[in-house]
């Protein structure tokens, strides 16, 4: 798997986890429902300031009828650090500090940077995924509309707006938070073309010390 799968993988999970919006056509006691379960959740994972958590993503391709699989962990500094380490069965790291994406892979052994200022589409993205691990939700409510399929331990499923750039492509997603709803166990995007994406989370940590090494990508590239 190439740096470029990786990538396009990150940009679509952006795209399809961050947004999401109220139904208007829900009752008003489904809504003061779903509306409190926001709020409560933000709460929770506003207390978050670090986080290092594994993770398994398993993408099945419909046309081609098979499973990659992608395994390795994923760091977090608030207000602006991201690090996201694949390491089965490649090695990529991507590392998202202030304006700036340095990205490596174990196939070309180099270091790409990206400044987010100037690609604002890359810029939304990704600041959308920031956003989305931060519990940052109620500033977001436009893209998507919103299905509160379990209450506590919250399970919620979004659906896009046809207008929206998601909705090009996404068909649903469903978010399940973990028991204490600090942080996501599991996200399962389906998409449109019968592909679907199984996230999940394990050996999630949280409000522990991160090694500089984390937000180094290597320091053997070229």
């Amino acid at each position: 798997m190439t740096i470029r799968a990786v990538t396009i993988f990150l940009l679509l999970f952006s795209a399809a986890t961050y947004v999401y919006a109220q139904n208007s056509q829900v009752s008003e006691k489904s809504r003061a429902d779903l509306n409190g379960v926001l709020s409560r959740l933000e709460k929770k994972m506003s207390g978050i300031k670090t986080l290092k958590t594994g993770f398994v993503q398993e993408k099945e391709l419909a046309i081609f009828k098979q499973k990659v699989v992608l395994k390795g962990t994923v760091y977090i500094e608030k207000p602006a650090r991201l690090a996201w380490h694949v390491n089965e069965p490649m090695k990529y790291i991507m590392v998202i500090s202030q304006d700036m994406i340095s990205q490596w892979d174990e196939d070309t052994n180099k270091v790409q940077k990206i400044s987010l200022s100037k690609n604002p589409a890359f810029e939304a993205a990704i600041g959308q995924m920031q956003e989305w691990f931060s519990g940052a939700y109620t500033p977001l409510l436009k893209e998507y509309e919103i299905e509160l399929l379990k209450e506590n331990p919250a399970s919620l499923k979004f659906t896009p707006r046809a207008a929206t750039f998601a909705g090009n492509v996404i068909k649903s997603v469903t978010v399940d938070f973990r028991k204490d709803e600090q942080y996501i166990n599991r996200i399962f995007i389906e998409e449109k073309s019968g592909d679907t994406t199984n996230l999940s989370f394990v050996e999630t940590h949280l409000n522990i010390p991160l090694e500089d090494s984390v937000w180094k990508v290597n320091p053997g590239a070229k």
